[in-house]
């Protein structure tokens, strides 16, 4: 499965190292923050991802499921 993760913040660099699964979108958003995305394996992998967001101090503002 793949899923597309639209955040309120910008990811600096140094933290885009937590997320060796995830790509950085090149499209522009209208917004300051950041769309990342890729695959997601299972249930927990996909809860793993959204609580190192989170523990990184990042505001989720959308969660999409992708077309496979």
């Amino acid at each position: 499965m793949r899923y597309e993760f639209i955040l309120v913040e910008h990811i600096p660099d140094v933290a885009r190292a937590a997320f060796p699964e995830l790509e950085e979108s090149t499209v522009a958003t209208g917004t300051t923050g950041s769309v990342m995305f890729g695959d997601v394996v299972d249930a927990p992998h996909l809860h793993g991802i959204l609580d190192r967001f989170q523990d990184l101090g990042f505001t989720l503002l959308e969660l999409r499921r992708l077309p496979d």
